[in-house]
């Protein structure tokens, strides 16, 4: 598991409001934490496209196994336990990574 990785995800059972279903979902953990803690922090992904609706979304294009273009729903960031993370799809770019901190660091 590396920072920046994407992997289908399962979200459920979601309760409320929250974003469920198996779904794409970036890493955010460093790799020591995810090596050492049984859970890691996430940025859910939706095909559902909102423009400009930065900080709380950005948007990530297709690319290696991720098959559609999407919005990391940065305002959904979750801990959830390793063993819902299933197949590693991609990942993010260097200036992306980037990009999503700036937004989170927005929002907090």
């Amino acid at each position: 598991m590396t920072r920046g990785d994407i992997y289908l995800t399962d979200f459920n059972p979601a309760k409320g409001g929250e974003i469920g279903k198996l779904r794409p979902a970036i890493l955010l953990s460093h790799e020591e934490d995810a090596r050492m803690l049984e859970t890691v922090m996430v940025i859910p992904l939706s095909t559902v496209l909102e423009d400009n609706a930065t900080p709380y979304r950005l948007r990530i294009p297709a690319r290696q196994k991720l098959k559609k273009e999407s919005d990391a729903c940065i305002y959904e960031i979750r801990a959830l336990s390793k063993g819902r993370l299933k197949e590693r799809l991609g990942n993010v770019t260097a200036e992306e990574y980037a990009l999503l901190k700036s937004c989170l660091f927005k929002i907090l």
